[in-house]
């Protein structure tokens, strides 16, 4: 029991970055196709994620030394099939006719092996039937394809780290691990009532993509503001040494200027109101009325936002740090600090307010008459049906 627990443990502790790394292009590409991502999806995924991160670590740990591998001298492979079964009858006390012998061989490794591999892939047969809507023949070539894949690992000693194999490569583990997948497939509908159907999900998914949450256009903002502005501001401070300009290299305001125009403006006009980050997450500012915004109410509405409220919190935070740590306390920054802390006041309430009683309406949109809508549309009319559903449901 010990050396199936130790990858299980292992699994548990890199889970949180392995799964992330791993899950993260699916999830990106289901919040793509659908426009939203449901809470149950996305902990589908990622316990799909884990089962596989445990069943790939039970199959290649413990590690050995490589040492003690170069100094085997056993069986490399099995290509005889059903020897696990003859094992299972010349190896454990189990007498048909004995049931007193029963629970004693179920706990010898000539049962518990072959059994083993069977539970291995049962999960793998119940998430290609729930969430993957796979077919009965597709759900065993996909179990024999990860059977084959465990198998070849080990056969090639973990990818040539070994000089030869330090587990058996055993047909009897393709026909179990296959016939594991298979039954995970039938006993799926017993297994999934209390949950979510794909459906369900894919309709929530799309319900919420209609809605331009605040999650949403966070998303969009990290993406653009934190990501995309300083690679931005950094191209230009180098293009800018390169041609000999050394003074505006080095000023941080012109920079941030530079990279806000080119970001939040220049980019939103010419792609019709979508930056990179709204267009990763399907958002795009229009006029109130629904109609492509015009430049001058999209000049207004960045400029409040990117040139007075977030450098407004900025200043406020440079000048609390002079006058009180620094103790440079002269009547020109206690009256900045006066008129940015006055700023910065009025956009945290008005922020705290539009996001808890104005669904995430702000005052830069309601000043430039602007708003941000989503582009996710419905695949098909059944799935839009099936979204309305899931929307009014849930209101």
């Amino acid at each position: 029991m010990a050396t199936y627990l130790f990858p299980i443990k292992t699994a548990i502790l890199t889970f949180p970055f392995l799964a992330l790394l791993i899950a993260l292009p699916f999830l990106i590409w289901q919040y793509r196709r659908y426009g939203g991502l449901s809470t149950w999806r996305g902990i589908t995924i990622y316990s799909f994620v884990f089962y596989l991160l445990c069943a790939y670590f039970l199959i290649i740990l413990p590690l050995p030394k490589i040492a003690d591998v170069a100094k085997l001298t056993t069986q490399r492979y099995n290509l005889v099939p059903f020897t696990a079964w003859r094992e299972f009858w010349l190896t454990t006390v189990f007498k048909p006719r004995d049931p007193g012998t029963w629970s004693r061989a179920i706990r010898q490794p000539g049962f518990i092996q072959p059994v083993f591999n069977v539970v291995l892939t049962i999960p793998f047969g119940v998430y290609l039937r729930y969430y993957f809507k796979q077919s009965f023949p597709k759900i065993i070539l996909w179990g024999f394809g990860l059977s084959l894949f465990f198998e070849l690992t080990q056969l090639s000693g973990l990818y040539g780290i070994y000089p030869r194999p330090y587990r058996l490569f055993d047909v009897d583990d393709l026909i179990l691990n296959t016939t594991g997948a298979l039954i995970g497939a039938v006993i799926t509908p017993l297994l999934v009532m209390a949950f979510p159907s794909r459906e369900e999900m894919d309709a929530k998914s799309i319900a919420k993509g209609r809605r331009v949450t605040f999650t949403r256009r966070l998303v969009a903002w990290l993406i653009d503001f934190v990501i995309c502005q300083p690679l931005i501001s950094g191209l230009f401070a180098g293009l800018f040494a390169l041609l000999g300009w050394q003074w505006a290299s080095k000023n941080h305001i012109l920079l941030y200027s530079l990279s806000c125009l080119l970001i939040f403006l220049v980019v939103p006009a010419w792609k019709h109101g979508e930056t990179l980050g709204k267009k990763i997450v399907k958002i795009e500012i229009v006029a109130a009325d629904q109609q492509p915004v015009k430049f001058g109410w999209l000049l207004l509405r960045q400029l409040l936002l990117y040139g007075i409220a977030i450098p407004s919190f900025v200043e406020t935070n440079y000048l609390i740090v002079q006058i009180f740590s620094k103790m440079h306390q002269s009547q020109a920054n206690l009256l900045l600090l006066g008129v940015s802390g006055l700023i910065s006041v009025f956009i945290g309430i008005n922020f705290v307010w539009g996001l808890f009683f104005r669904q995430g309406r702000f005052f830069y949109d309601d000043w430039a008459k602007t708003m941000q809508i989503s582009l996710t549309q419905p695949a098909t009319t059944e799935t839009t049906s099936a979204a309305e559903k899931s929307e009014s449901s849930a209101d």
